[in-house]
């Protein structure tokens, strides 16, 4: 626009001085009065503004289009709540068909007990010794060989109960069962308890937990000194001194 302008002044002062020349140069017959250069700028400048804001008019008016920022989309976070597991049930452990640990193929089922501890709670007097046996079958596809072992499973060394790990008594093949047989002593303390063992194959891997739960009641036994065995020793009797026979005598002559 501002080309326009400059062009159109010029333009329009050339025109501006043609005609004064020609105006001078007409012939004196009737004398003109003498033009007012004043007046002459006053015109041009007139003409000039007017062809500008013409030639403005005359211009498309741009258009401002305000640029819109993107809105940044916010995405939900989902809020997780923690877990308190300052407080809470403990969570005893429970016999599961399903290996928990080791190779597949190795796969133990549980029966029952004996005693049984599963219809009521076995009841021991404080530092009893009984035995408990579990039966279990083979259900996996693997044989279990005499270097499978019953082993304890807790941290706890106390609920052991004096039993010790053993080796499986026989080789059980897939279909087949065994009995597991451990001696324990019941504690002194009265109170509930759990002990839990574990099938463990040959290359130390666990393939199923074990349990036995049982009650301790009354008090323990007060320990007495064994009564003596040994007989009285009885005072030796004198034997009797045997008296004299009387010696016959012959009588005087």
């Amino acid at each position: 626009m501002l080309a326009i302008t400059k062009r159109s002044l010029v333009l329009l002062a050339v025109a501006a001085l043609a005609l004064i020349i020609a105006a001078g140069c007409q012939p004196a017959a009737t004398p003109s009065p003498t033009p007012d250069v004043n007046a002459i700028q006053t015109e041009v400048y007139s003409t000039v503004q007017a062809g500008m804001t013409a030639t403005a008019e005359s211009l498309p008016t741009a258009t401002i289009t305000p640029t819109l920022e993107p809105t940044a989309t916010v995405t939900p976070t989902r809020e997780v709540t923690p877990t308190d597991t300052s407080s809470g049930p403990t969570i005893t452990p429970i016999i599961s068909d399903t290996p928990s640990f080791g190779r597949v193929d190795d796969k133990g089922q549980w029966l029952y007990n004996i005693p049984d501890d599963t219809s009521s709670t076995p009841v021991f007097a404080p530092g009893e010794e009984f035995t408990v046996t579990w039966r279990v079958k083979n259900i996996g596809t693997t044989t279990w060989t005499q270097k499978y072992q019953f082993r304890y499973f807790l941290a706890d060394p106390t609920l052991r109960l004096g039993a010790s790990d053993i080796l499986f008594p026989k080789e059980v093949k897939p279909q087949e069962e065994v009995d597991l047989t451990l001696t324990f002593r019941a504690p002194n303390t009265p109170g509930d308890y759990n002990t839990i063992w574990v099938l463990t194959n040959e290359e130390g891997a666990n393939f199923l937990n074990l349990n036995f739960s049982f009650r301790v009641s009354g008090t323990a036994p007060t320990a007495t000194s064994p009564a003596s065995t040994t007989a009285p020793t009885e005072a030796p009797t004198e034997a009797p001194t045997a008296e004299p026979e009387p010696t016959e005598t012959e009588p005087p002559n």
